[in-house]
């Protein structure tokens, strides 16, 4: 499904490449084929419950290849090819497999990017991955389709 802007439909569809669970501060991220996806983020992320706005990361699959750094390395929790995630828009809801989901606000790239490669947060400046909250638990597969859903405002939590 797209989304007509004007005369020109801009394809919002992508596919999940790859999930992760970072079960505690300083843990390497797992990848997961299938997370369930609670009212709080992914089930046993540590940052789960933590933050309403910062409950899961997803990040465009083109820019870490464009990067040469594999999923799971900038610590998102979903990688999505064929979807440009920095150009979701606050309050839109997608669907991510099972789970509605709304973009919150964008991710900015801390030092810890740093430690990575030198240089790499400040490459990963308005690239980084946007967040989202969870509107509607479910289960979420690598190769769910992710797709903009209109919602009525009445939907969002509050």
């Amino acid at each position: 499904m797209g989304r007509l802007v004007g005369p020109t439909l801009i394809n919002m569809d992508g596919t999940i490449r790859a999930l992760f669970v970072k079960s505690e501060k300083h843990a390497k991220s797992t990848a997961r084929d299938v997370v369930q996806v609670t009212p709080q983020g992914f089930d046993g992320d540590h940052h789960a419950g933590h933050s309403k706005r910062r409950q899961i990361l997803m990040v465009s699959g083109e820019i870490l290849d464009e990067l040469n750094l594999n999923p799971g390395d900038v610590y998102e929790n979903v990688v999505v090819d064929g979807m440009d995630v920095m150009s979701l828009r606050e309050g839109q809801a997608l669907r991510i497999g099972g789970a509605l989901v709304a973009v919150t606000i964008p991710c900015e790239p801390c030092r810890q990017m740093d430690r990575l490669r030198p240089g790499l947060q400040e490459r990963l400046k308005n690239c980084r991955g946007m967040f989202v909250e969870v509107l509607e638990p479910g289960v979420v597969r690598v190769g769910d389709t992710v797709r903009y859903e209109p919602i009525a405002e009445s939907a969002r939590k509050p």
